[in-house]
């Protein structure tokens, strides 16, 4: 009976916590029973190794629960693959990089660069918008499409396009920002007299309505003593928001910018959500060794500092790069990479950005409690195969310092298609919505994607090491 109805509570979280109560609860009582007994000999020793143990207290716990205790789930089963933004090659509609979050009413927005006449980014394309599609049954189906950024392509000005969003829902009010790269000058041919401009997009009605600004000389600006900063455009994608930094009415978010060769990428923080940015680390700060500094993701870890994974823009790196901010040293540590093809974030032949994500677990063996820190990347050859990488974070000595992050990797593997950028958020039930490029039903073309979602679990994307922990 007890059994039943803890499955049907449907909640990985509050099942560990019945299960290691009672755990504590009968090895406590055990205890007191050997010491009573005395001599007599070890009332509590159930399973007969001649000591009382956890593994008693684990066969007491089978016996009240079933004979075998029921894995705490995940939630319901994983979302089938659905297509949220569908390419048409013939009609030269193509849509590129996705974002997606989750509303404060639960459900999903999902994001992308809506390209007209081809698939290029800007500079090399016109006309280009950002649109969002909403759903309100986790996925399985999506709304017509929301204008968030509409390009006017008039090959000039602020307005031609508007492309590669990174996105954040603030925790607290609702409140949703997006910034992206904006007007007709492309990255490689930007100058600091006429720059790959910046956009700053806003919405307070769950994204129904936006309102957009441009940013350009604010986001330069901060770079104003480093001339070689001549080109910078934010990493599309999740925009990460701090667990514990509150300055004012909000918390904390940071971003990477990429900036061009010789610099790489840099990150910012904001602590106004988005309306001033400041750099982590001052403006001269450069977390990766050039030439290989590209695209890059922000997360933080369990102590509040700061993890950047980044894209390498030398394939024959075939890995992620990592460094960590020290908010006690005020500093980046030494860039470190990963690339092992067995243990490492490997990427064969592949120069792509993807998302890194660190959630709170549950070890399904011992019911021992973690964080796992996934990241989302092409396994390669070339852009295909979009995997997720997890990794254990067991303690601090786990992520105390960049080269932590180059070993004990494994994969899941999500598509064996030709695909590309993927990002992932955590859901409030504890599972991950990831959205991806893949060309799916586009079979003979190795750039035409869709932007496909998926909810996942974290036992499937683990293959039952590991489950999630609500938070």
């Amino acid at each position: 009976m007890l059994s039943s109805i803890f499955v049907q509570n449907d909640a990985s979280s509050d099942f560990e916590n019945m299960r290691i109560c009672l755990q504590s609860s009968i090895l406590s009582l055990a205890m007191l029973l050997s010491l009573a007994a005395g001599a007599q000999g070890i009332y509590g020793d159930v399973n007969g190794d001649g000591e009382v143990n956890i593994a008693d207290a684990n066969e007491v716990v089978k016996v009240i629960l079933g004979d075998e205790i029921p894995t705490p789930p995940d939630g319901e089963s994983d979302t089938v693959a659905v297509t949220v933004f569908d390419t048409k090659v013939a009609s030269r509609r193509y849509y590129r990089i996705p974002a997606i979050v989750q509303l404060q009413d639960g459900r999903l927005l999902a994001i992308g660069d809506d390209r007209h006449r081809n698939d290029s980014d800007i500079g090399s394309n016109s006309g280009i918008d950002i649109l969002g599609k909403t759903s309100d049954d986790g996925g399985r189906t999506w709304s017509n499409a929301i204008m968030i950024a509409d390009g006017d392509g008039k090959h000039e000005g602020f307005d031609d396009s508007h492309g590669d969003a990174a996105a954040v829902v603030d925790r607290e009010t609702g409140k949703l920002l997006i910034m992206c790269a904006s007007g007709y000058q492309g990255f490689l041919a930007s100058t600091l007299q006429d720059p790959l401009r910046v956009g700053r997009y806003v919405s307070d009605d769950g994204g129904a309505t936006w309102t957009g600004s441009e940013v350009t000389s604010d986001i330069y600006g901060i770079f104003a003593g480093y001339p070689e900063v001549n080109a910078l455009f934010f990493s599309s994608g999740r925009i990460c928001q701090s667990s514990r930094i509150k300055r004012g009415d909000y918390y904390r978010i940071y971003s990477a910018v990429d900036g061009p060769m010789g610099v790489g990428c840099m990150v910012l923080y904001s602590d106004d959500f988005g309306q001033t940015w400041h750099a982590l680390g001052g403006p001269g700060a450069r977390p990766t060794v050039a030439p290989f500094g590209d695209e890059a993701k922000v997360e933080e870890l369990p102590d509040g500092k700061v993890l950047l994974s980044c894209r390498s823009k030398q394939t024959a790196t075939s890995g992620r790069l990592f460094n960590i901010y020290d908010y006690v040293t005020g500093t980046w540590g030494e860039m470190a990479i990963s690339n092992d093809p067995e243990s490492g974030t490997y990427s064969e032949d592949c120069s792509c950005n993807g998302e890194v994500l660190i959630v709170p677990a549950m070890r399904t063996s011992d019911g021992h409690r973690l964080h796992l820190v996934l990241q989302s990347v092409p396994r390669g050859k070339g852009r295909r195969c979009v995997s997720i990488y997890y990794k254990p974070l067991l303690d601090e000595s786990d992520y105390d310092q960049p080269a932590d992050f180059t070993w004990g990797w494994q994969r899941y593997q999500v598509t064996e298609n030709y695909s590309a950028y993927s990002t992932m958020v955590s859901l409030t039930d504890g599972r991950i919505a990831f959205f991806h490029e893949d060309c799916n039903d586009n079979q003979g073309s190795t750039s035409a994607y869709d932007l496909i979602f998926q909810k996942l679990s974290i036992r499937t994307i683990t293959g039952g090491r590991y489950t999630a922990i609500k938070q």
